[in-house]
């Protein structure tokens, strides 16, 4: 169903008054206490670090508001964006839409890191080359940069086994099935159980920038108070 060419010019010829009503019944209510439900989706990545917190703080500074959290990758949050099935999104970077409002909120630090006993099998000198290489999959920014890097070491990437849910990811990669370019937020106590050790090898710094993102013509009040909330986020 689609908008005539009279209905698009009613839209926008109401949409000064929609957004004064939006003003006017938020004045009305308790402004220091919205409420409402509003529809946030992150990454997984940011999902599992900053979302416990954030719904933490929020619960203090909008104790009434509901949330509708969606986790999933970067491709489908931006088109749910742009299509208002959800109201902000945080998700990984690098992104170019011109139909939104995009802010950095900060870095996930990746480090190529495998599982004690795939060194006790290979060598503290182990590398890429000693394979298997997991990796989420295409589209995602993470693939590109593990291919990236199996390139730049000569090899093919047509071996990269790949897995959609980051979580799970990190315990084949413990279990020492492989490696992988692990996010260093979520590995922390494995570092330093020694379930994970990071490979011995010349490695860039990796990392993957999160975005927090609105839809431009966003009016809602409320949203837009959320919105800078969420700019809050530590990653």
């Amino acid at each position: 169903m689609l908008l005539t060419v009279q209905g698009r010019d009613l839209v926008q010829r109401c949409e000064p008054l929609l957004q004064q009503m939006n003003e006017v019944l938020l004045s009305a209510g308790d402004a220091n206490e919205p409420s409402g439900m509003v529809s946030l989706g992150l990454g997984e990545s940011a999902a599992m670090v900053c979302l416990p917190p954030f719904l933490h703080d929020m619960s203090t500074v909008m104790p009434k508001m509901g949330w509708n959290i969606t986790v999933d990758v970067t491709p489908n949050l931006r088109q749910k964006l742009l299509d208002g099935e959800l109201d902000i999104v945080v998700m990984a970077g690098p992104l170019d839409a011109a139909e939104l409002v995009v802010t950095p909120i900060g870095p996930v630090n990746l480090s190529w890191m495998a599982a004690s006993s795939f060194f006790e099998a290979h060598g503290s000198s182990a590398s890429l080359k000693d394979g298997p290489v997991w990796s989420l999959p295409r589209p995602s920014y993470h693939h590109r940069v593990v291919a990236g890097a199996m390139r730049a070491c000569g090899l093919s990437t047509s071996g990269i086994n790949t897995c959609n849910h980051v979580q799970t990811l990190i315990e084949i990669v413990k279990s020492g099935r492989g490696m992988g370019l692990l996010p260093e937020q979520q590995v922390t106590h494995s570092l330093a159980t020694g379930a994970l050790r990071r490979l011995e090898m010349r490695q860039p710094t990796y990392a993957i920038e999160f975005l927090a993102a609105r839809r431009h013509e966003e009016t809602d009040p409320i949203i837009l108070n959320v919105f800078q909330q969420v700019l809050k986020m530590t990653i």
